[in-house]
């Protein structure tokens, strides 16, 4: 949710008078609300455009400096800010009160009452957010936790969340329906929503919200095994970036390219999907990562040239390079592009639910998703001889850890390819 708001510092002038009041006015969803900030601004002396005062100067009787007010109003702004989001993050459009209530706790004018644990999360997220740059699937991630929280104990505590407490509800995880066929979350998800929710708590404990430290020796035993990783080999990735798309389906065509240019760039979604104009070289891109923040200088192969060469005509809203779609559209047109290329090898995914382990074969197009794409440049780039630190390079990989699986594929292919002397 996004709540439009129109936001603006007022100054409030009497007659005969050369200072005013300053006021802050909030408008949205057809309310309004109004707080004074409690300084007089010498009229002359402000700049609407800026919302501020001129710098060094000094206002009123009092002769208060420009830096204290603008400092002020920067929090006040900041405030609104958190509070927006405060509501946004539980979908509500709050009433006047609601909103004043909450901007006022926040600026300190009153002591704020006592609250539940979800209320505590949302504070978690609005700060940790902030400091670390969600993105969106990161938030979509603490919102699913604490709707699971609700769902497990609606008049949850802190001090419940004890051994048995945080047992109950790895349990209570085991248990729920996932949707209208699958009932009980996988043992890997199990931990992943675990690590979350003992994020928050670290949080809350450093804060002086939680007492209970049972969270930091919690160690389920929850049986896991490692992520397939789904790629391309390069007889495939030929396969795909030589498909002529039928006439019936053309929308696969820019799909393809775009999937295309992750495979030879390693490239995620999030960084193609804002790959601009201004980020393309005659031989290399440049890009400072979405997830990251890491710029990166990633040089163009043939495949990638071409590929970029076939839209450098093509205009697209924010001058991106290249025709990218939502990723849930994409992910689903993959599926598709990969059916029709023949890309049936089939891929076999083990899981636990609990102690019960689940064997399952797809074939290897129903897995396609965008970030095959950099899964496909790194498995690729290891087999072709490129030394993992220069594969490092173009991925913004730290971590040499993070490539062993990538070069354990290699390693098993090297194997297969000496196997065939054997056949001989």
């Amino acid at each position: 949710m996004n709540i439009k708001r129109n936001c603006i510092f007022l100054l409030d002038k009497e007659k005969g008078r050369s200072d005013a009041k300053i006021r802050y006015r909030i408008k949205w969803d057809g309310n309004t609300v109004a707080f004074n900030v409690g300084h007089r601004i010498d009229i002359d002396k402000w700049i609407p455009d800026a919302q501020r005062c001129k710098n060094n100067t000094t206002h009123g009787i009092k002769k208060t400096h420009s830096s204290i007010i603008n400092r002020d109003i920067q929090k006040y702004q900041d405030i609104c800010d958190t509070v927006f989001f405060y509501f946004e993050q539980q979908n509500i459009s709050p009433s006047p009160e609601e909103f004043k209530n909450e901007f006022n706790q926040r600026l300190g004018k009153r002591v704020k009452p006592e609250r539940t644990i979800f209320e505590y999360h949302i504070e978690f997220m609005i700060e940790q957010g902030h400091e670390s740059q969600w993105s969106d699937s990161t938030y979509k991630e603490h919102r699913t936790i604490q709707r699971r929280l609700k769902d497990f104990a609606p008049n949850l505590e802190f001090e419940d969340l004890t051994q048995k407490g945080l047992s109950k509800f790895i349990d209570y995880l085991q248990t729920i329906q996932v949707n209208s066929k699958k009932k009980g979350l996988k043992n890997s998800s199990i931990r992943k929503n675990l690590d979350n929710l003992k994020w928050f708590l670290r949080w809350a404990t450093s804060k002086g919200y939680n007492k209970e430290m049972a969270f930091t020796t919690f160690q389920p035993k929850l049986k896991e095994v490692k992520n397939v990783i789904v790629y391309l080999t390069w007889e495939e990735l030929m396969k795909v970036y030589n498909f002529k798309v039928p006439a019936i389906c053309s929308h696969l065509e820019k799909v393809k390219d775009v999937f295309c240019f992750c495979c030879f760039t390693s490239l995620r979604y999030s960084d193609v999907a804002n790959l601009k104009r201004t980020n393309v070289f005659e031989d290399h891109i440049q890009v400072t990562t979405i997830k990251t923040y890491e710029t990166l200088r990633i040089e163009l192969n043939d495949y990638s040239k071409a590929i970029l060469d076939k839209y450098k005509n093509e205009t697209y809203a924010d001058n991106l390079a290249l025709p990218v779609i939502s990723n849930q559209k994409m992910n689903d047109s993959l599926k598709e592009l990969g059916e029709l290329c023949g890309i049936d090898e089939p891929v076999s995914i083990t899981y636990y639910k609990g102690g019960e382990r689940y064997d399952e074969t797809y074939k290897k197009y129903e897995l396609l998703t965008t970030h095959c794409g950099r899964r496909t440049f790194i498995s690729n780039a290891i087999m072709l001889g490129i030394a993992p630190e220069i594969v490092m390079r173009w991925t913004g990989h730290e971590d040499y850890r993070t490539m062993k699986p990538y070069i354990a594929i290699a390693d098993k292919a090297k194997k297969d390819a000496m196997d065939l002397f054997n056949k001989k």
